[in-house]
């Protein structure tokens, strides 16, 4: 079985699209299609269903993927291996970071990384941090930013920064509170734009209203973001109120797009975490990785 196929097989699978598979790969969508057609005639079987514009895996699919997933791992262990017995730090490396470090830390520790290891490429996924520390505990990625530390034992963590959090809102809003210290109950009364279940800032947030006598439920939310950026967008078009990071939003408060509310029972920091399983083998660029964030 050709592996360039295999590749683009998975590719496919992953992004439910031949013509971006394509562009991941740089290769024209006829080729991707003439790569998945000839593993469908050596196996034998169809791997996609092709309904309309929509691609999906057939029962067949599936199991090859699984198995798949496990041959390219075991040839980037190959290839690291021979890289370990040459002594260099290179290769691609995936990294999990949750969306506050993803805009505003990871981009500085991968710019200050690859200006000493300019040969090691990174991959970055973005997601809640619930979702990373799951999938670095499993060993689909071998290393993780989040704004929590995890629970779990298997999990090193090592703390990269501190964070100021902070509730913003448009300086243009009508219902916005005078200057000067603001109460919870009264914050509690304003329209809200909340992130979504999982995200370390709203953990964080739960955590403060119910030390206070509050609960997250009894807010009036206005709005329901995924992720920070939107949260701060909206919130900047005057939509509600945003508990966030000083970290991505200090930009839009110096530029007084947003404002910062001064509300005590809400004040205090919190810390990014950088994470990986102790029980991964280190090779070189991962080593080097988690050594250079760890003497920051």
């Amino acid at each position: 079985m050709d592996v360039r196929k295999l590749e683009a097989f998975c590719r496919v699978y992953e992004l439910q699209s031949f013509s971006k598979a394509g562009d991941v790969m740089f290769l024209s969508q006829p080729t991707i299609s003439s790569h998945v057609a000839n593993l469908e005639e050596e196996l034998g079987v169809k791997l996609f269903d092709r309904l309309g514009r929509t691609i999906l895996p057939t029962d067949a699919g599936e199991v090859l993927y699984v198995s798949a997933v496990k041959v390219f791992a075991n040839l980037d262990q190959a290839r690291a291996s021979i890289e370990m017995l040459r002594n260099r730090v290179v290769g691609d490396m995936g990294v999990g970071c949750s969306t506050i470090p993803s805009l505003g830390l990871l981009p500085q520790i991968l710019s200050g990384f690859s200006r000493k290891y300019p040969a090691v490429n990174f991959t970055v996924h973005t997601h809640d941090s619930t979702e990373i520390i799951q999938r670095v505990l499993s060993g689909e990625f071998p290393v993780g930013i989040v704004g929590q530390k995890p629970e779990e034992p298997e999990l090193v963590a090592v703390q990269l920064a501190d964070d100021e959090r902070v509730l913003v809102a448009s300086p243009k809003v009508s219902w916005l509170p005078d200057r000067g210290p603001v109460s919870l109950s009264h914050v509690a009364s304003l329209p809200w734009i909340m992130r979504e279940r999982g995200s370390a800032t709203r953990r964080v947030l739960e955590k403060a209203l119910e030390e206070a006598g509050h609960s997250i439920h009894d807010l009036p939310v206005r709005c329901r973001v995924e992720g920070t950026s939107e949260g701060l967008a909206y919130a900047a078009q005057g939509m509600g109120v945003c508990f966030t990071s000083r970290l991505v939003a200090e930009d839009m408060i110096a530029r007084n797009v947003l404002t910062a509310l001064d509300v005590p029972a809400l004040a205090g920091t919190r810390q990014f975490y950088l994470i990986y399983h102790s029980g991964r083998h280190m090779f070189p660029a991962l080593k080097a990785f988690v050594g250079f964030n760890s003497s920051e």
